[in-house]
């Protein structure tokens, strides 16, 4: 059983233009917007933090109310609703005007896994599959396999990274394609251990021995072919 010890948390809350500060073990932010309460925070945190064995040390969640200063402060193009940044060591999530009440969990959830990965497993787990592994831990959405199959397969699933670059249909296709990718593991590999090894070395060399995927990519084209045709 996952255990973790809390120190007590607390919320400040003022009722002044847009929003409130919150501060949680995790987390602090200023000017929320007022639908946002601190045990939401709290609750989506702990599930993630449980999900991969960690406990953030406090980051800032900053909110945008326009997108142009959103998209000033990422510079990754109008496809992003929130981003992660990493600078010297320290990570930060910036939360545009598209993240509402109803996508905030997923969304939240999303960039807790890269605040994870930048602050527990700095670069072992591959930028391929760091945006896929994202989704499926934060239960953001599902994978449209019909879909995926259709598309041309990459010649190397390892292409995956950097998913912001090019058109709306490629970028939605490298991020549905992480995911499946990491639905995958979770079904030929135990992913929880296998995300747990990756602290030691890095993820990519436990796909050949632990995981026993001696082809990427025949491996990832199997899954998709045989995920599109349903259960």
């Amino acid at each position: 059983m996952k255990r973790f010890m809390w120190a007590l948390t607390f919320c400040v809350c003022w009722q002044s233009g847009w929003g409130k500060d919150i501060l949680t073990n995790a987390i602090t932010t200023s000017k929320a917007p007022l639908w946002l309460r601190q045990p939401r925070i709290e609750k989506v945190t702990d599930r993630i933090q449980s999900e991969l064995e960690w406990s953030i040390r406090r980051v800032e969640m900053r909110w945008y109310l326009t997108e142009g200063e959103f998209m000033k402060a990422h510079g990754l193009g109008p496809q992003a609703i929130a981003v992660t940044k990493l600078f010297e060591g320290v990570s930060s999530i910036h939360m545009g005007p598209l993240v509402n009440t109803k996508n905030f969990d997923a969304v939240f959830g999303h960039e807790l896994v890269h605040v994870i990965v930048n602050q527990k497993y700095k670069g072992a787990i591959p930028k391929w599959l760091e945006e896929g592994l994202a989704n499926h831990l934060a239960k953001r959405g599902k994978v449209d396999y019909r879909w995926l199959a259709k598309q041309p397969f990459p010649e190397d699933v390892r292409g995956l990274a950097h998913p912001f670059q090019g058109s709306s249909s490629l970028i939605n296709y490298r991020y549905m394609a992480s995911q499946a990718f990491a639905e995958m593991l979770e079904k030929k590999c135990d992913l929880e251990n296998l995300i747990r090894l990756s602290v030691q070395r890095k993820m990519e060399d436990y796909l050949v021995t632990y995981c026993g995927i001696k082809d990427l990519n025949l491996a990832f084209k199997d899954w998709v072919l045989k995920k599109s045709k349903g259960p």
